[in-house]
């Protein structure tokens, strides 16, 4: 039977005073470029100074009145609807130093504006440009030439289902794109896939290089099949990593697969404790782990 995890009493003792690894520290351990790292670097959006008149930006989800003008004009938008580039606008400022309005328009045809505290002529030298609470559709655009059609192996098991509701899915398995839409302001593309069950789900992306862009393409899909590159892991274990699940006499390295890099490392001279966010804590005895405890 599959353990994903137990409660277990008694003292752990021997190697609390041995120096602890951070979840940092074990990144950077297993930290080496991949061909996912790059796949998708050219899914961002356009340079300013490449913006035209109609360009395209989807409503997401969030208080747009809190970054767009006129509030009452702003109140009215809903997730999903359009808006469209329409220039931009010197408007003087308080310091006497231009700042930028970024003119949007309704399909209504109504006017909305977005206020940078930046003169034109900086605001046209950004590589790109977020308007808050709203998806630039070259993105979509960009995602969709790139991903349609394709299959790839999901490796996040954190799934959403049609309804967006969040669902726990299978990981490190084959799965077809069917479409790319927008998402939502803290990850742009919403990914739309069946799996080889044939169940309809999504998973939400990122871009770019900034520090939220925390579920780029590299974190959550493979270009390969990851089980050729683990062919000695016998094929009961297999299946409980692919359902995110650990068992005793599981290695590290399977664990790993399974579970992901823990928070905090513990180690002494045989046993070693793996620390996880989410309470599970697991212990090895000798590379092998012989207990699964919830904090």
């Amino acid at each position: 039977m599959i353990l994903i995890a137990s409660s277990l009493s008694g003292c752990f003792t021997g190697i609390e005073s041995t120096p602890k690894i951070t979840a940092r520290d074990v990144r950077r351990q297993h930290a080496t470029e991949t061909p996912e790292m790059s796949y998708a670097r050219d899914v961002t959006g356009e340079p300013v100074a490449s913006w035209s008149s109609g360009k395209k930006f989807i409503v997401s989800p969030g208080k747009i009145s809190f970054a767009l003008t006129p509030i009452p004009t702003a109140d009215r938008l809903e997730p999903g609807d359009t808006l469209r580039y329409a220039g931009l606008q010197p408007v003087r400022s308080m310091t006497d130093i231009d700042d930028t309005i970024v003119v949007l328009t309704t399909m209504t045809g109504d006017t909305l504006q977005y206020r940078i505290q930046e003169p034109i002529e900086e605001v046209m030298k950004r590589t790109t440009l977020e308007i808050p609470f709203t998806i630039e559709m070259t993105l979509v655009d960009k995602a969709s030439a790139l991903m349609d059609g394709n299959d790839y192996y999901i490796t996040t098991p954190v799934w959403f289902n049609e309804n967006g509701d969040n669902i726990t899915g299978r990981k490190l398995v084959k799965i077809h794109v069917d479409s790319i839409t927008a998402g939502n302001t803290n990850y742009p593309l919403a990914v739309h896939f069946t799996d080889i069950d044939g169940n309809r789900s999504r998973v939400y992306m990122s871009t770019g290089t900034s520090r939220s862009a925390t579920r780029n393409f590299e974190t959550l899909f493979s270009l390969t099949d990851p089980r050729q590159r683990y062919k000695d892991i016998n094929d009961d274990v297999w299946d409980c990593i692919t359902w995110s699940a650990v068992k005793p006499e599981m290695t590290r390295e399977e664990c790993r697969l399974s579970l992901g890099n823990p928070r905090e490392v513990v180690r002494g001279h045989y046993l070693e404790r793996w620390s996880y966010d989410n309470g599970y804590i697991l212990i090895f005895d000798d590379g092998y782990l012989s207990d699964i405890r919830i904090r």
